[in-house]
């Protein structure tokens, strides 16, 4: 099962990579899998059931928000409002579990303690694309942490309706 995740990451980012070099968009690409990469490794989120689904979604959601920020950049304050709040809400919710993995206790810890390592590291770099005025990438950060955001309150609610349809049976 890992080998098989491994595998999928890898083909979800040579492909994205190549529709981010297709759009121009590289240094966007870069930033857009960094953040959203370490925030969703430790902090969890929606997973798909099946490899299909999840490749699909992933690239395509992936593309969408690289083509929405080339279009339209939130403006900075925005931006900063959207990372702090979405970021604060990450943490809160930090790690989502999936019916497949559950967490011990030292898992959710470690995870939570990661997710706060990386949080400060996506702040001090929206700062350092604040001052060089990177006002694009501060606005692809507030889209990539909402992103994740989003997808963790999905997989909550995911893992709670699995976890009610499994007790069921």
């Amino acid at each position: 099962e890992i080998r098989l995740s491994l595998v999928g990451s890898e083909m979800c980012i040579r492909d994205s990579f190549c529709i981010a070099i297709w759009l121009h968009m590289i240094p966007e690409f870069v930033v857009f899998t960094i953040v959203f990469m370490l925030l969703r490794t430790y902090a969890g989120g929606l997973h798909l059931n099946r490899f299909g689904a999840c490749f699909l979604c992933s690239v395509s959601v992936q593309t969408l928000i690289l083509v929405i920020n080339s279009k339209f950049t939130f403006p900075v304050i925005c931006s900063w409002i959207c990372i702090v709040v979405g970021l604060s809400m990450v943490w809160m919710l930090a790690p989502v579990e999936n019916i497949n993995r559950e967490l011990d206790q030292n898992e959710k810890e470690h995870c939570k303690k990661v997710t706060e390592k990386t949080i400060s590291g996506i702040l001090v770099f929206a700062i350092f694309c604040t001052l060089g005025r990177f006002l694009e990438m501060v606005s692809l950060v507030a889209m990539t942490v909402l992103l994740v955001l989003i997808s963790q309150c999905i997989g909550v609610l995911k893992f709670k309706i699995e976890k009610n349809v499994y007790s069921r049976e």
